[in-house]
Order: C-alpha cells, then structure tokens, then sequence
C-alpha cells in the first residue's frame, strides 16, 4: 500500500463582476485568506476578468502583473495555493487560462486551455500542452471548463502523473447536466479525486449553472453546492492513494487495442 497524502481543497462559487478586475482580483485575495487551513483554493474559469470573448486588450494580463504577485503574496502568507481563471496576455494573443501559484507563493506556468468552446475559438489561442502543474507536492490536472468533456484530456493528465484533477468552469445552461456526469465520470474513470468549480450568475448572454462539487476517487460526491447559491465548499482528499482492493483503471488498459 502507498500512503496518500491529505488536501484540503476548496472551491468558490460566485459571479464575478464583468471587466472589473479589480473587484474580482480582490475577491481572490479575500478568498484566500478566509481559507486559512485550506491546501488550495479553486475559482471558476475566466473568475478574474467575467466570461469575456471581446476587447480582450483591456482585461488580459501578464504573469508579471504586479496585481498577480499580489496574490502570490497572499498564498505566501496564508500557506494556501491558488487555482483561477483569467485571460492571459502571452505570447502571439491571448489564452482562456488558469492562473497557479504554490502556497509558498510561487508562480507557475499558467495553464492554457486546449479544447475552446463556441465563440472561444474566434478570441482565444488555443494551448499546445497537456502537462500536470505541481502545487502543494502533488500532480494535479487542470481541467478547463470544455476539457472536462473529453476523457482523453483526464486520462493524459493522470498518464503523466496527475493524482488530482481540478476542473474550472464556467458552464451555462442547458449543459449543467453535461458536467455532472462528466465530473463523476472523469474521478472514477481513472479513480482520482476531482474538484469542480463552476460560476453562476449571468453576463454575456449566458445563464450560468454552479453546482460545484468535491468528488471522491469512487465517484461519489463530498460536498457540493446546487445551480444557483453563492458560496464554497471545502473536503480532504486522499491523493496519490493506491491500496489493496481498487481498481487499477490506468495498468490494466490494453493500449494496443485503443485509437487515438
């Protein structure tokens, strides 16, 4: 048996506030520091900036942005690392990503989304990497939004070392039912917990459609929130588990077998 190792993980389900990325930046930092005692702390997609697909000039920011080593301050100070959505000023454009920083504040390479949706595609360059990011010692696959719907995205990250899959998203109607098959289905699939952190609220012409949740390796669900409240949750997770009596769903693939 391989001992797992413990996370506290929470998730935020809010609106944030369209194009002002102050309010939303400093909710971030609120967020953090009310997580005292939280491994990592989940925003939705886009949370920094509101679900935006135009004028992207105004709103993308870069790694260096003193306003995000503002939050690598707060993970610094609180011992918590932070996962959140935001347009990315990079190289050649801009890209739908997540923003990571380690509890000791260190700022990764931000994860750039790999499978746009709808009008995504026509703002948005699209990521070339599909890599774990390692925050608070451990693997983790960062699922954005979309990327949650294809099994190939979860099971290349868990190939390449994932023992925890976070997925942000800012999922609108009709699809909420999508994702909370696909959230269960992606933790049990490759048995490895699962965070899912979606926004409500409306803007753009979009009602979205919460229920955020903590999903155990199993599949079954630790704590959740419904479609429309505002608020968190927080549940620990065992990561990096393998023990008598589960399921290898990675060794006993037949690759040999499988199309790409």
């Amino acid at each position: 048996m391989t001992p797992p190792n413990t996370l506290r993980l929470t998730v935020i389900q809010e609106a944030p506030r369209s194009r002002h990325l102050e309010r939303n930046i400093s909710r971030v930092g609120e967020g953090i520091a009310a997580a005292r005692g939280t491994d990592l702390i989940v925003f939705p997609e886009l949370f920094l900036s509101g679900y935006q697909t135009t004028t992207l000039d105004e709103i993308a920011m870069p790694l260096d942005d003193p306003r995000i080593t503002g939050l690598a301050d707060c993970c610094r100070s609180t011992g918590t690392a932070l996962l959140a959505g935001f347009v990315e000023r990079g190289p050649g454009g801009y890209f739908d990503a997540y923003l990571a920083i380690d509890r000791d504040g260190t700022i990764k390479n931000p994860v750039r989304k790999t499978h746009l949706f709808g009008t995504e595609r026509e703002a948005f360059l699209s990521g070339d990497v599909l890599e774990p990011v390692s925050l608070c010692d451990t693997k983790i696959g960062v699922l954005n939004c979309f990327e949650l719907e294809f099994p190939e995205v979860s099971r290349t990250l868990v190939l390449r070392g994932a023992t925890l899959l976070v997925a942000g998203s800012a999922n609108m109607h009709p699809y909420e039912r999508d994702h909370l098959i696909a959230s269960s289905s992606r933790a049990l699939e490759n048995r490895i917990p699962l965070a899912y952190a979606n926004r409500v609220g409306s803007e753009s012409g979009h009602s979205f459609c919460g229920s955020s949740r903590i999903i155990d390796r199993d599949g079954s669900v630790l704590a959740a929130l419904n479609s429309v409240e505002t608020g968190s949750v927080t549940a620990d997770v065992e990561v990096g588990l393998r023990s008598e009596g589960v399921i290898d769903m990675v060794g006993q693939r037949r690759p040999e077998l499988y199309e790409s």
